[in-house]
């Protein structure tokens, strides 16, 4: 973002963006998890960027104007943005395994977790600093699975993806080309899906659990780094590609500061979730544990590692396969007990039951085409898209939720204690601003995760709005999209504005924003 000015196709090539202005936390995400991806919202949930080119500030040319009274109720609205992915051509056997297995183990497993956090949160102020951007994350993950969860339990909609589904069906096994093409795809799915759920512990416990653990999942990164490395671009796993490489190191080298005590804590909860699901008995497990308990295991690897040290991590990344193979590191000795196993899972899903269920999916997507032509628009896959909507309110639980907030309606939620109290620079301003001024407002627009981010402008292509969250009914956007309930929450351009003259002082940030044709700022 810059002066005003939004640059669409041309931002991935910058590398030198640089934090403009960002207010505290307490307003950003005020109201916490009890109000996430709920709505009435009271969040200044924003920051602005600017791009340099050169070590000068980018002059582009294209930009979205700042609106000069942001929007109304029923204003046409669109978003532009790089929505993640979707789900609303998968099948109903897709359908039925996330609703019966995935997203409830999800669920239970995320909420354990948080309870592991908050006690060790419970600890002191310390304990609560280091393992916030954790619990933060947990929450969300819990919030997300449940909105998704609850959109396959609604019976009225799973009963509509039914049917469209044996409608589709029907109408490709009528045409005997069509049939011989596409119909085969919905048993490949099935088939696909009843190995998947064969190995989903096996996969989520060899594969993924080390991600609990950032000291671990760095030794994880260094070995298969060495591995990988060695290996054609094409032939690497997907993380380990040239074009991967950048974002890889900058998570490897960071110079941020780990705590031993919560490296401790997660991998005492991953690996005693471990032994539960695989059995004290699978051969992976006393491959990992072996004779000690997860406690005593998490203890040992924490304490005899030095991979919280950059240097060395450097060293062993820059020394391949011959310094990862002479390190007697804790963390990188058991990564490299566990990468046989952890290999072997991930190449199955990968080989065999991803690219079976692939395919198949290619096949259905032709087969929607072929029937419906273009009156469907396909999958998000994070490829630019714009989306279309209406500032409007909706219903829920028996009454009319309306599509704004106002300043005001902050300052009447305000307790003064966390999560709900504003910041010391927002009651020190209280007089100075204007209570009706809008905060938040909620659109039809269709989105999904990864918009968070993404303008909001109106019919005249002005800035009215930006998004940073939806609502609870729109996590089942995964699967389809309702009307009458979907919505895009954003924080409105106007509070944007009050917020920074009346609260932070940021006229020079006001005035660019508000001239298409500002100077260079010094």
């Amino acid at each position: 973002y810059h002066g005003g000015k939004y640059n669409l196709y041309k931002y991935q090539r910058y590398q030198d963006v640089r934090l403009v202005f960002a207010p505290e936390f307490a307003i950003a995400f005020f109201g916490g998890d009890p109000d996430n991806f709920n709505f009435p919202r009271y969040d200044l949930d924003l920051s602005f960027l600017r791009v340099y080119e050169h070590g000068k500030p980018l002059d582009n040319k294209e930009f979205f104007r700042w609106s000069e009274n942001g929007a109304k109720e029923n204003e046409l609205t669109f978003i532009t943005g790089n929505p993640g992915g979707t789900s609303r051509l998968s099948t109903i056997a897709e359908l039925e395994y996330l609703r019966d297995q995935r997203w409830i183990d999800e669920l239970i497993f995320s909420s354990e977790l948080r309870g592991v956090l908050t006690e060790f949160q419970n600890r002191g102020a310390e304990q609560k600093r280091v393992s916030g951007e954790q619990l933060f994350g947990i929450e969300n993950r819990i919030k997300a699975f449940r909105g998704r969860l609850e959109t396959l339990l609604d019976q009225k909609f799973f009963a509509s993806k039914v049917k469209a589904e044996n409608d589709l069906r029907r109408r490709i096994n009528a045409n005997p080309q069509w049939k011989k093409e596409y119909g085969s795809a919905w048993g490949e799915v099935e088939h696909a899906i009843a190995e998947l759920k064969n190995v989903f512990y096996p996969y989520k416990y060899m594969e993924k659990i080390v991600y609990g653990s950032t000291l671990l999942s760095d030794a994880r990164t260094l070995v298969r780094s060495a591995a990988e490395l060695q290996k054609p671009n094409e032939k690497r796993l997907r993380e380990y590609t040239d074009s991967r490489l950048p974002q890889l190191k900058q998570s490897l080298f960071s110079t941020a500061p780990i705590s031993d005590e919560l490296e401790i804590t997660m991998l005492t909860f991953y690996l005693t979730k471990m032994r539960e699901f695989l059995s004290a008995d699978h051969p992976f497990v006393k491959k990992v544990l072996g004779k000690k308990s997860p406690a005593e295991m998490a203890d040992y690897l924490v304490k005899n590692t030095r991979l919280k040290d950059l240097k060395v991590r450097q060293a062993l990344f820059d020394g391949g396969e011959k310094a990862i193979n002479e390190s007697k590191d804790a963390m990188i000795q058991i990564a490299l007990v566990m990468e046989p196993d952890a290999r072997a899972i991930r190449e199955k899903i990968e080989n065999e039951i991803e690219t079976e269920s692939k395919k198949a999916g290619e096949k259905i997507a032709k087969a929607h085409f072929a029937v419906e032509g273009t009156n469907t628009y396909p999958d998000a896959t994070f490829t630019l898209r714009l989306s279309y909507g209406q500032v409007k309110g909706y219903e829920e639980n028996g009454h009319w939720v309306t599509p704004f907030t106002t300043i005001g309606g902050a300052f009447g939620r305000n307790t003064g204690a966390e999560p709900f109290a504003l910041p010391a620079s927002w009651i020190k301003n209280e007089r100075a601003l204007d209570f009706r001024t809008p905060m938040n407002i909620a659109t039809t627009n269709d989105i999904i995760g990864g918009n968070s981010g993404s303008p909001v402008i109106n019919k005249n292509a002005e800035i009215v709005g930006l998004v940073f969250d939806g609502n609870i009914q729109s996590l089942g956007g995964d699967y389809g999209y309702d009307e009458s309930v979907n919505r895009a929450v954003s924080v409105h351009s106007s509070a944007m504005m009050e917020a920074l003259q009346k609260i932070y002082g940021a006229q020079r940030i006001v005035d660019e924003l508000k001239s298409s044709a500002a100077s260079k700022p010094q």
